[in-house]
């Protein structure tokens, strides 16, 4: 596919391929590094959960210090009650504010479950407490003591504890599943930009070195060929330098002929017009005969055609008949199988008796070869058909083929005629001729003409030789710049 694709287009492609590849990998990458920032993000998100879950439950137990010694202090009687209510009041308003903090973040269904369960301890205990704190407020800090002893609340502080140690440690192990997802994310980045990188950097080198090789042959190949042509060239310019050296020296002859002929064209001036008349009816004669033999030549190129089709007609004949051969071939081997299939048919159903089995699978062999046997038969047939058709056009053709023989020997005839008339007037010309030869002083101005011509053909002949040479020297460039490129490659 490369050999079909020009030196632009391998070069680009020699690039592209390993560009997209790169392409790819900072896709995967980015991909990679996007999903581990988001879990990181996470990460980062939910590091405060477990201090605030642990400080929820450190104030629900201060609040149970608090209110358990502001019964023992006997409420307002007590110097240390003002200062354990105002624990109380401080721990229930730090966990007001954590939860109303946790409430603006979004979290895992377990967790919000757990969240909701440690709300509903905190109000629970904060219930409980204020009903003591109230008994104690009221004086009967008998009945709030004998409530306490109870242990309601602190079994629901205790309750609290196992809450928050459980949705602590869930914490943790969500943190820590998120921190080696985030860590593989990253290794597999890593993994994609190095080994991603690596094949690029082969995939480079490999398409470099087969676009270079590639590119060696054409200009190794290109450059053979213009040396062999500029070799050519130099040859048949050095032929034709000599010959037209050879013409110049023809020329000169033929000037000191041409002078020669000018003092004795002078007498033959008497029979110009009668000489220039038959010429010009020999001319007519002439054309005529030119134009007939022209007709002729198209009736034979027309007649060449019909042949040629003819040929072709006959070669698709012939290859048709090949196939019928292999046909027949075909039609032969299956013909020897079925008789095997048959001898075998005929043992099993020997052996079988009534229960020949055998004999059934025997028998749809046969059927399939008999059907293959039809289908080649068939096939057979239609390449007869078409053998037909194409010997019915072949023998068209070769009837257009006598029409245009008959066309062709007509013309020969009227060209045969044409030319008689010639002769005869060629005879009426020699004659003629005869006597101009003696007297031809029309034609000593023409003779002048000739020798002046014949001269500047002579100059033309030496511009010619410096031009060849010329020429010849470029070659000779042309022919080193190819070795070069040669041995460039």
């Amino acid at each position: 596919m490369l050999k079909q694709l020009s030196l632009r287009w391998k070069m680009v492609l020699s690039y592209a391929i390993p560009l997209l590849i790169l392409l790819a990998i900072v896709g995967i990458n980015q991909v990679k590094m996007n999903a581990a920032v988001e879990k990181s993000n996470a990460l980062n998100d939910s590091a405060y959960l477990t201090p605030d879950i642990l400080k929820i439950n450190e104030n629900i137990t201060r609040m149970q210090r608090s209110s358990y010694a502001y019964i023992l202090s006997g409420g307002n009687q007590s110097s240390g009650s003002s200062y354990s209510r105002k624990i109380y009041q401080d721990s229930s308003v730090s966990i007001e504010t954590t939860f109303a903090k946790l409430d603006k973040g979004t979290y895992s269904p377990a967790f919000v479950a757990d969240l909701n369960k440690l709300r509903g301890i905190y109000n629970a205990v904060k219930e409980s407490n204020g009903q003591l704190v109230k008994l104690v407020d009221d004086g009967k800090v008998k009945e709030a003591m004998e409530a306490f002893k109870l242990g309601n609340s602190v079994r629901i502080a205790q309750d609290g504890d196992s809450l928050a140690d459980d949705t602590a440690k869930f914490d943790l192990a969500s943190r820590d599943r998120l921190r080696e997802m985030v860590t593989e994310d990253i290794k597999s980045a890593k993994n994609v930009v190095v080994f991603g990188t690596l094949a690029a950097i082969v995939l480079l080198m490999g398409f470099g070195i087969l676009v270079s090789l590639y590119l060696s042959r054409d200009i190794s190949t290109n450059a053979s060929q213009v040396s062999t042509t500029a070799t050519s060239i130099a040859a048949t310019l050095a032929q034709h330098e000599k010959a037209v050296t050879q013409q110049g020296s023809s020329v000169s002859e033929t000037t000191s002929t041409v002078e020669e002929l000018v003092s004795s064209a002078r007498l033959s001036s008497e029979q110009a017009d009668s000489a220039a008349t038959s010429a010009r009816a020999a001319q007519e004669t002439t054309a005529r005969g030119l134009e007939l033999v022209t007709r002729n030549q198209a009736d034979v190129l027309f007649l060449e055609e019909k042949m040629s089709a003819i040929a072709k007609q006959i070669m698709g004949l012939s290859d048709q008949a090949a196939q019928i051969g292999g046909i027949s071939k075909l039609v032969g081997e299956l013909a020897g199988e079925t008789n095997m299939l048959a001898l075998n048919a005929a043992v099993e159903a020997a052996r079988a008796g009534e229960h020949g089995k055998g004999f059934a699978v025997v028998a749809s062999e046969i059927r399939k070869l008999a059907d293959q046997s039809k289908q080649s038969a068939d096939r057979a047939t239609q390449i007869v058909a078409d053998i037909q058709k194409s010997t019915n056009s072949m023998v068209m053709i070769a009837e257009e083929g006598t029409k245009t023989t008959h066309q062709v020997s007509d013309s020969v005839q009227q060209t045969s005629k044409a030319f008689e008339n010639l002769g005869q007037l060629s005879e009426g010309v020699y004659q003629n001729a005869q006597q101009v030869l003696l007297n031809s002083k029309q034609q000593a101005a023409a003779l002048i003409q000739i020798n002046e011509a014949m001269q500047n053909i002579n100059n033309g002949s030496r511009e010619m030789i410096s031009g060849t040479s010329q020429a010849r020297i470029g070659i000779d460039a042309l022919t080193k710049v190819a070795d070069h490129m040669r041995t460039m490659v």
